[in-house]
């Protein structure tokens, strides 16, 4: 069934929701937000609202036929995604630059965001992985702690495999969507994609999905992994033995 869409102006502080008047102090936009039931269902004003970089997690979960469906809002890019930012924008044109992150261990490593002058010329930030590798992509987990921003791992990541308590993974995939002019204002779409599949012999539960990144060192000749997203979800996925769940990330950019 098509879910309701819900316009908000964002531009007033007196809004009706659901039939019902809400007052609320103008600059309230997430408080405005989180009352509505459905809050994902929420369309606002884009430019009232100042959104440029967002994103949002959808999920599947299949077994013969759909079993359990959602759409979330992503909340919570991390502190190494700022780091590799950081270190494209503080790099020397002709100069091999590092970028310092936390890697999915913890410890402080530097990876690579220009290898000028080598033929190893390494991605500062893959995240094509292959099937079978729970090292890097999108990854799923278990644990339902708060997000720290300085975050390097899943609280609890489900271990590709299949055994007791793991999935399988498939690859993970970006799908370039373009750009949308349908919408004011316009809006450039990527997708990135994974599937797991569970031969665990017993329901998975999803609560938390996380983008790894991998970084290479040129200098040590060392490949390094580091958490850049990670998200607390708001419902638990339960993928039962047999099924599988589908997990794509739309990032999103404003245009004007």
């Amino acid at each position: 069934m098509p879910r309701e869409r819900i316009n908000i102006n964002i531009g007033v502080s007196t809004t009706v929701v659901q039939g019902r008047e809400v007052k609320l102090p103008f600059p309230n936009c997430k408080a405005l937000a989180e009352i509505v039931q459905h809050k994902d269902d929420v369309q606002m004003d884009l430019e009232a609202y100042d959104i440029m970089i967002r994103g949002f997690i959808e999920i599947e979960v299949v077994k013969d036929k759909v079993i359990q469906r959602g759409r979330h809002e992503m909340r919570s890019f991390l502190n190494n995604l700022l780091r590799i930012l950081l270190g494209f924008f503080s790099s020397t044109f002709g100069v091999a630059t590092t970028a310092k992150v936390i890697a999915v261990d913890g410890s402080s490593v530097e990876v690579n965001v220009s290898t000028w002058g080598s033929t190893n010329r390494d991605v500062p930030m893959a995240c094509l992985a292959p099937s079978g590798t729970d090292a890097y992509g999108i990854v799923v987990g278990s644990g339902t702690t708060a997000v720290l921003l300085n975050q390097y791992n899943l609280a609890s990541k489900i271990p590709h495999g299949t055994s007791s308590g793991q999935l399988s993974y498939g690859p993970t995939t970006v799908d370039d969507l373009g750009l949308d002019t349908s919408v004011t204002p316009p809006v450039y779409r990527f997708r990135i994609t994974r599937s797991f599949s569970n031969l665990s012999g017993g329901d998975i539960n999803i609560n938390e999905v996380g983008i790894v990144a991998a970084g290479f060192n040129l200098s040590l000749l060392t490949t390094y992994y580091f958490l850049i997203a990670r998200d607390v979800l708001p419902t638990t996925y339960i993928v039962p033995n047999g099924g599988s769940a589908t997990v794509a990330i739309t990032i999103e950019v404003v245009v004007g």
